[in-house]
């Protein structure tokens, strides 16, 4: 039997998607996890596995295109495009036409405390980092460095993208303030806060909304300083074995039912018009799943920064991580 080949992040496709894809089309599916984008993005440059459905955030999207690693998607095999908002089939900043990519889900990226075992009540990247201290060892941050910075850039009223090397500079001090703190990095990071082995993460709205789902005590917070709002996609690397299979998944994925069983699973809010109304009415009004404007108002996208601010934050990554 043909296998078609998926690469996303760990628990973000429902099994019942692909056991239903799968069945339906008479393919064999391999999931393979990775845990940061930068890992994706690697992958799908070196090839050495069979890829032939790949799940990148926005920035990556443009980085893999802009390298000729995407393949221009075929809408004549992708119907179900018509059930996406009219602001995730057009006018995307990474990807305006839709060319190369198909918005999975949305959500922010923020932080939340186990409410059961924090005494206190932040809203703040300045709180989190000074909750680090009282609570150190029990504290994560994702595997992810584009999140990570951010958070530190936005805690001092910098752009959430920013390259400036004053800012960069302020942001590492305050990264290696709060590493001596952490319990790890981790992207995986649940299980941890189910355990209580951590109680303060930084991570995203749709972890924090399955763990609540699963009778974890955890708030959620979108920091007053602001953070990131981002996009993951469905596309297909050039490398794809079978690419008419591979929109085959993309526009099952599509279908509202499916979309609908999509955010039950992971938690995140779907682009996907009908499929949001076959949502239970306590998702659609979720205001973690779905900010209010004033909310929104605070985000940014994470956007590619260009080879001398990737330059900037590769390195300095490297001596925090490190």
């Amino acid at each position: 039997m043909q296998t078609l080949t998926i690469l996303t992040w760990p628990d973000y496709i429902s099994p019942a998607t692909l056991e239903g894809f799968g069945r339906e089309a008479g393919l064999q599916i391999a999931l393979r996890t990775v845990p940061s984008a930068a890992e994706l993005v690697q992958q799908v440059r070196e090839a050495r596995l069979p890829l032939d459905v790949i799940v990148p955030p926005d920035y990556a999207v443009r980085e893999l295109a802009a390298a000729n690693l995407l393949l221009a998607l075929d809408h004549s095999l992708l119907p179900n495009l018509r059930h996406l908002q009219p602001r995730f089939r057009q006018g995307r900043p990474h990807d305006p036409g839709g060319r190369f990519s198909v918005t999975k889900d949305w959500g922010t990226t923020g932080f939340m405390y186990r409410h059961d075992l924090v005494r206190e009540r932040p809203t703040s990247w300045a709180e989190f980092w000074g909750l680090a201290e009282q609570y150190t060892g029990r504290v994560s941050v994702l595997d992810s460095p584009g999140e990570v910075i951010g958070a530190a850039l936005k805690m001092r009223g910098q752009p959430y993208n920013a390259v400036d090397r004053g800012a960069l500079e302020a942001a590492r001090k305050d990264l290696l303030q709060l590493k001596p703190h952490l319990r790890a990095f981790e992207t995986a990071y649940r299980p941890l806060l189910a355990s209580e082995a951590v109680v303060l993460s930084l991570g995203w709205n749709g972890d924090a909304a399955a763990l609540n789902a699963a009778g974890v005590p955890v708030t959620y917070v979108v920091p007053s300083e602001g953070s990131q709002l981002w996009e993951d996609d469905w596309a297909v690397p050039v490398v794809s074995r079978d690419p008419q299979a591979a929109q085959g998944f993309i526009d099952y994925a599509l279908r509202p039912e499916v979309a609908a069983q999509e955010a039950r699973y992971t938690r995140y809010a779907t682009p996907n018009a009908p499929g949001w109304e076959l949502l239970e009415p306590a998702l659609r009004r979720d205001p973690g799943t779905y900010p209010p404007a004033e909310v929104l108002a605070k985000l940014e996208p994470g956007l590619p920064l260009g080879e001398g601010g990737d330059q900037l934050r590769r390195a300095l990554w490297s001596e925090v991580r490190g």
